[in-house]
């Protein structure tokens, strides 16, 4: 990472993860400001939850150094097939042990700690499965943050957490800041033209209308049931 090398982003995929996700936070990197988003996976194509055909870059044993490991989240099948994947699981842990930040957006917090890398730090998720990720709290050492935080950064561990899909923009422009400068950040936010200003205020619990809330809760129990069951497994 010295000198005018880039710095590699490092965005592991997997079958049924969410294409904002990692779409996001690689348009944030892609910017010409000095980072190098790149997609990593040992299939051909990765279909995503959107059912979009994705092509991945490198797989894990070509890939190059990877200085930030940021981990998307996915659908219920995609992020449970994922944390007993021994294969992408390793992967998390080989990488992890030499990159400068490592991390996860939405759901890809229960991939980073069935890694075992989601450890003694602050820690967020999907809006409405951190009541799972709660569970998990005592076993790994979380502090799970109150509210619905768009991201999450512990600076001692070098580890950040996500909230959900849409959260991957300011993640990523986060760790921009982190890593080169206000400057660099602002010209990464002027470049990708991101100002958001959304024509409703529905963007989490905090501030959806309550039966909103209570609308998607009913319609995700599935989701949430599934996820529960993938996080006992690890208990």
């Amino acid at each position: 990472m010295e000198g005018t090398e880039s710095i590699i982003v490092g965005i592991p995929l997997y079958h049924n993860c969410t294409l904002m996700d990692f779409a996001g936070a690689t348009q944030v990197f892609a910017a010409p400001f000095g980072f190098k988003p790149i997609w990593i996976a040992n299939d051909a194509v990765i279909v995503t939850t959107e059912g979009v055909p994705v092509t991945p870059n490198y797989t894990f044993e070509d890939c190059p150094t990877i200085d930030i490991l940021f981990i998307p989240g996915g659908n219920s099948d995609g992020v449970g097939a994922t944390m007993e994947n021994n294969e992408y699981l390793d992967f998390i842990r080989k990488v992890s042990k030499t990159t400068l930040w490592k991390g996860s957006v939405c759901t890809g917090a229960f991939i980073l700690a069935a890694s075992g890398v989601l450890n003694n730090c602050l820690a967020t998720t999907y809006w409405s499965q951190i009541p799972t990720l709660e569970l998990l709290a005592s076993k790994f050492n979380l502090t799970i943050h109150e509210g619905y935080p768009r991201f999450l950064l512990d600076e001692k561990q070098k580890i950040f957490t996500g909230g959900g899909i849409s959260s991957s923009l300011d993640l990523a422009l986060e760790l921009v800041l982190r890593i080169k400068g206000k400057e660099i950040a602002e010209l990464t936010q002027l470049f990708i033209q991101y100002q958001p200003n959304p024509p409703v205020n529905s963007g989490d619990p905090a501030h959806a209308p309550i039966e909103i809330t209570a609308i998607l809760r009913k319609q995700q129990e599935a989701f949430t049931k599934a996820m529960v069951a993938e996080v006992n497994k690890l208990l």
